[in-house]
């Protein structure tokens, strides 16, 4: 099976040369990657990861939707890859928000396979140990962008309002420098990793208690199936992968992007009232909602042997009517 992963133009997104490595990695017999600017010849599948830069798809064609349709950004305006969506075998989305915006646009050619989690990596089986006497370490795992949907502006505002004396921070991310200086500032332990090995992130996130995720918009994040693997309970706005990966007081909190609202929350795992931080460790370890990028991959491999048995079928049905 030959498949041409279409990128368009090549903007460098480390994102997407990670995804697209995984694939080009993966050991099997049957599937072939071609990652390409423009449409190869006699592709079996051709899979477009920016579609909203073309004109016209070339068929049998897959589109992943990466990011959030809700985002305001005048780049991302759902007109621009409306026509490309519409022309697809398939639409992938990597979350059930995503599904259910296209459906309101009458678009429903759509399945979910979400971002998966590296299992040499990230991988943990034993619950995290509470220990009261320490400072509860969130961990914040994202590029900070200047348009700063990632949350800043909450986050400035919860590092105004929890307790030195109970929380840490870890920053990792581009940019994130910025951050580790606004929460020494305010008198919290806090360390930061502009640029950290994706080798050490199983590391990582034994180092922290909890991964803090409070984006507007969100595609994925990566960062959530990577939480799950790690059995690192999660306290995240209600965006991308959140909804299907969360469960609220399981394996972490729903945040609403109230301060005044949220601040219950911080106050019950600051103080560990009735066990929380104990059951959500627990819990984060026993609910494995997240699925391997091995997985992730298998799932694609269904999708295109699909489509092609698909129009193999429609083929045979069209030269039998013309017989």
């Amino acid at each position: 099976m030959l498949v041409n992963f279409v990128i368009s133009k090549d903007l460098n997104s480390g994102i997407l040369r990670d995804i697209y490595q995984r694939y080009t990695d993966y050991p099997s017999n049957e599937l072939s990657i071609v990652i390409s600017e423009q449409p190869i010849e006699q592709a079996d599948i051709y899979h477009y990861h920016r579609p909203h830069l073309e004109t016209k798809l070339v068929s049998p064609a897959v589109v992943t939707v990466h990011h959030d349709p809700e985002d305001i950004d005048v780049w991302l305006e759902p007109a621009k890859f409306e026509g490309r969506y519409r022309e697809a075998d398939m639409v992938v989305c990597l979350n059930s928000l995503q599904v259910d915006f296209y459906k309101n646009q009458g678009i429903e050619h759509t399945c979910i396979i979400p971002h998966g989690y590296d299992t040499k990596i990230l991988y943990n089986d034993v619950p995290k140990t509470y220990q009261p006497e320490q400072k509860l370490k969130l961990g914040v795992i994202s590029k900070r962008y200047d348009r700063r949907f990632k949350g800043e502006v909450y986050q400035d505002e919860l590092m105004l309002r929890l307790d030195p004396e109970r929380f840490s921070f870890i920053f990792v991310g581009a940019g994130r420098t910025e951050d580790v200086l606004i929460a020494r500032n305010l008198g919290f332990e806090a360390e930061v990793f502009e640029f950290l090995p994706y080798r050490m992130f199983g590391n990582l996130y034994r180092s922290m208690d909890f991964l803090l995720m409070v984006s507007n918009y969100e595609g994925g994040p990566a960062n959530l199936p990577e939480a799950i693997a790690s059995g690192t309970p999660m306290l995240c706005t209600k965006v991308g992968m959140a909804p299907d990966m969360l469960l609220d007081g399981v394996n972490g909190f729903f945040l609403s992007g109230n301060i005044d609202q949220d601040m219950k929350i911080f106050h019950k795992i600051a103080h560990n009232e009735q066990g929380i931080v104990e059951h959500l460790f627990q819990g984060s370890v026993r609910e494995r909602t997240a699925i391997s990028w091995e997985q992730v991959i298998e799932k694609h491999l269904d999708m295109y042997r699909n489509i092609i048995a698909n129009r193999q079928a429609l083929t045979t049905i069209q030269e039998s009517v013309l017989v």
